[in-house]
């Protein structure tokens, strides 16, 4: 078992660029989670603004809520005196299980960057936009 999960991941790796699927889905939720003080709370509304931009050009709908958030989520790294931020994009929603049916909640991509901060608005927002490039070219590919 242990080598068909390295040979599936193996593969996965080498024709895909992360092991999630992004097909059939057109509405999200934008959400963005700052759990730092080193970033202000009034990044919130920066970061959805650029999520709705990307979501936009992928023709998929903003507007309202929807069960699929898509969120940024913002932490810091500890590491001495240094600001190391982890940014995360996070796409979630509600699955079913094929063993037993039972509706749960998932991640169903996650993709992370980590970088010291020297410019805190330019370095965030090139991070946020290093993620939702991937994730757009991703979503490109597998809706082709």
């Amino acid at each position: 078992m242990k080598t068909v999960i390295t040979l599936t991941l193996l593969y996965l790796s080498l024709f895909a660029q992360t092991p999630f699927i992004l097909t059939k889905f057109k509405k999200v939720y934008p959400l963005v989670e700052i759990h730092t003080q080193k970033v202000p709370q009034s990044y919130k509304a920066k970061i959805t603004k650029i999520i709705k931009e990307y979501a936009k050009e992928m023709k998929i709908n903003t507007d309202g809520f929807a069960q699929r958030p898509l969120g940024i989520v913002i932490t810091r790294v500890p590491v001495c005196n240094i600001t190391i931020l982890k940014v995360q994009l996070i796409l979630a929603e509600e699955v079913k299980r094929l063993d037993d049916g039972e509706e749960v909640f998932a991640l169903t991509y996650h993709k992370e960057d980590i970088f010291e901060v020297e410019n805190l608005d330019e370095d965030l927002i090139e991070s946020v936009e290093y993620l939702l490039g991937d994730f757009q070219d991703q979503y490109k590919e597998d809706n082709e």
